[in-house]
């Protein structure tokens, strides 16, 4: 094992090069392994080496063995096509794996349909990737903003709050979540009310602007997509002016970030595509392993992106073993409609729009925590898969009547 900067320990056949062996299935991941991203990169890709050392453990996928080939995409979409683009015609790869950034999935979404080639998308959540522009090639194993809002309209229903004021980052996704949102909240609470609305431009420093007016509009929830250290910033700065109301996040899930945010966090709650306090056998099986292995690192649990990564690889491979095949047409014809038992529960991809489909986690940050000396998410509210799943008519895909 080696140790890289990052803190993070990977195999040693962690980067790939040219020249691979026949029985060798070679897989590119394009995600941000430098700049201000790069923890978010760094730990999708070692949940991704986490499945792909536990396959190849088991004898490999389909008797051959896998090798993860990292790539920078430097959230940059031209850097994403051209490294994916390389890594097929020169490193031989079969398969492209991507978690950040819809902008990055758009462009690696015009890369697989060019080669006919699977792109498993682990987390960019912007609707139409799976709607208006779906592609055939790709499949996403994790929620969309429109999944995440109905989830949370169905939390909302069994609580007292229902004065909203959405919070959000200036730009497509950002939009995109207080959209959703509110098209959701009115239709499943009709007495709700979005008493607020801001956007901030994203790596925005100072919020107390925008709470002066959250702190008028009486809000008992800010509902924000925020991440990174713009929603570090935001519920560390409520705290410090007052702020009561409680957050309703995407991403208050991580071990690297809530150790900072500490008790600014409890008593808000996060709806994760995976958090490590799900109650399924097949998570409690899931920890163990994980933290057998990686006990005295930085990530002595699996949170986040570590989970999203691993989950939607292993639900790929089992596709692939389904076909038994590597043919594209093959996997696409056998992961159509496909169930898994995974680490959240029953999973199905749906056939029409390659959209996951899966129950919801809503969990609460308790201030103390099972398995973190810092506050974090207790066991979850699991929200029905059938209640978090969007309606065919609404996905936008003309493949789903």
């Amino acid at each position: 094992m080696e140790r890289l900067d990052s803190g993070h320990f990977w195999s040693n056949n962690f980067y790939g090069g040219a020249g691979f062996a026949a029985d060798t299935v070679n897989i590119v991941m394009i995600d941000p392994i430098s700049g201000p991203m790069k923890s978010i990169g760094d730990m999708s890709v070692w949940g991704t080496q986490f499945a792909v050392d536990e396959v190849n453990a088991a004898g490999g996928l389909l008797g051959k063995k896998v090798k993860l080939m990292p790539e920078d995409s430097q959230l940059k979409p031209d850097v994403a096509t051209r490294k994916a683009t390389k890594a097929i015609m020169q490193d031989e790869a079969q398969f492209i794996f991507q978690l950040t950034s819809t902008a990055v999935a758009q462009a690696l979404m015009d890369v697989a349909e060019k080669n006919k080639i699977i792109y498993v998308n682990f987390g960019a959540e912007s609707d139409f990737l799976t709607g208006k522009n779906f592609i055939k090639y790709m499949f996403r194993t994790c929620f969309t903003t429109s999944n995440r809002a109905r989830a949370y309209a169905e939390f909302f229903k069994t609580k007292p709050w229902r004065k909203f004021y959405l919070m959000n980052q200036d730009y497509a996704f950002g939009h995109a979540v207080a959209d959703d949102f509110k098209k959701v909240i009115s239709k499943e609470i009709p007495d709700a009310k979005i008493v607020g609305e801001d956007f901030a431009p994203i790596g925005h420093k100072d919020f107390a602007p925008y709470f002066t007016k959250i702190l008028a509009s009486g809000a008992e929830i800010i509902f924000t997509g925020n991440y990174g250290v713009d929603l570090g910033n935001l519920l560390k700065q409520g705290a410090q002016l007052g702020v009561k109301a409680r957050y309703a996040t995407y991403f208050l899930d991580g071990d690297d970030q809530l150790p900072d945010i500490a008790q600014a966090a409890v008593g808000s709650f996060v709806n994760s595509t995976y958090l490590p306090t799900i109650n399924t056998p097949q998570n409690k099986a899931f920890l163990e392993r994980w933290h057998k292995k990686f006990k005295s690192t930085q990530h002595p649990w699996p949170t986040s992106n570590l989970g999203y990564s691993y989950n939607g690889a292993m639900f790929f491979f089992e596709a692939v073993k389904k076909a038994n095949s590597f043919d594209p047409e093959a996997i696409i014809k056998a992961w159509e409609g496909m169930e898994y038992n995974s680490l959240i529960g029953k999973q199905i991809m749906r056939a029409c729009d390659h959209q996951i489909m899966m129950p919801g986690p809503i969990g609460e940050i308790q201030s103390k925590s099972s398995l973190f000396p810092f506050p974090f998410p207790g066991t979850p509210v699991m929200i029905p898969l059938d209640k978090v799943a969007v309606p065919l008519k609404e996905t936008g895909n003309s493949r789903c009547k």
